[in-house]
């Protein structure tokens, strides 16, 4: 074997020997991979420790979109529980409502670690939603009608505040939500690394 063809087969080597490890650690050691690996049960004991525990959340006026077709990207935590991280992602005025989007996002560990999940972890990998449960009052605690709203995808939830409501919430709003269920994870022992099955599957 000629020298430049030993080169072209030790660079092919270190590639497939890079990509093969990037693909290991992304399977198996980010928040994504966690996240696929304990939603489907594999490779992780996952027990259900709390059902429909209840957040509440104040919502400020200066993140509403009350202007025709405002979009704010906010991403802003409003509260942390759990170790889970709940974000205001966005609030759009899509004018025949205003519609607010919020996200979960868990402190994944690799090894083991506890998260909440607005739905239920079914045995077989599946998952099933079981709201929105909601409600909204104004600072004086009167009832605000919800207008549309929705679950997913992702740990979010969402909802929508018809435009004949806005003048209660001008002073901003209290969001009461109760489909977040209390879950704690660990790595089963015997599958503790180094992961080379799930690189084929």
């Amino acid at each position: 074997m000629s020298t430049e063809r030993k080169r072209t087969v030790m660079i092919i080597s270190v590639i497939i020997v890079i990509l093969g490890g990037y693909r290991i650690y992304a399977l198996n050691y980010t928040d994504e991979g966690i996240m696929d690996h304990v939603f489907r049960h594999k490779g992780y004991a996952v027990d259900l420790v709390k059902e429909q525990v209840p957040v509440k959340i104040f919502v400020k006026p200066e993140w509403i979109a009350f202007g025709q077709d405002e979009r704010k990207d906010l991403k802003v935590e409003v509260l942390e529980l759990n170790h889970t991280r709940i974000l205001l992602d966005n609030v759009w005025n899509r004018g025949n409502d205003i519609y607010f989007s919020f996200e979960a996002f868990p402190g994944w560990e690799h090894r083991s670690g506890e998260f909440m999940y607005n739905g239920k972890l079914n045995p077989d990998g599946s998952v099933s939603l079981q709201g929105p449960n909601l409600s909204l009052t104004d600072r004086n605690g009167h009832e605000i009608p919800v207008g549309q709203c929705g679950e997913g995808p992702r740990i979010s939830f969402s909802f929508g505040i018809n435009p004949e409501d806005y003048h209660l919430i001008r002073d901003g709003f209290y969001v009461e939500y109760s489909d977040f269920n209390v879950y704690r994870y660990a790595k089963k022992i015997n599958e503790e690394w180094l992961g080379f099955n799930s690189i084929f599957q």
